[in-house]
């Protein structure tokens, strides 16, 4: 049984790749290790009122 208050592996390669970062890299362990610690403080996120907030919008910059 998986444990709700855990960030899988998966999910973090998959939110890593996303952001784009090399999931390839050795520092990914590290960095898993060290979101997986905080991860269950975001937990307060789900009792806030959010409803009337929009969502940010990240700036890319252009690869060229």
């Amino acid at each position: 049984m998986e444990d709700k208050g855990r960030l899988s592996r998966g999910a973090f390669l998959s939110m890593a790749e996303a952001s784009g970062l090399d999931v390839k890299d050795p520092y990914i362990d590290e960095l898993y290790a060290y979101v997986e610690k905080i991860f269950p403080s975001f937990k307060v996120a789900e009792r806030m009122d959010l409803s009337n907030v929009e969502p940010m919008t990240p700036f890319i910059p252009s690869k060229e």
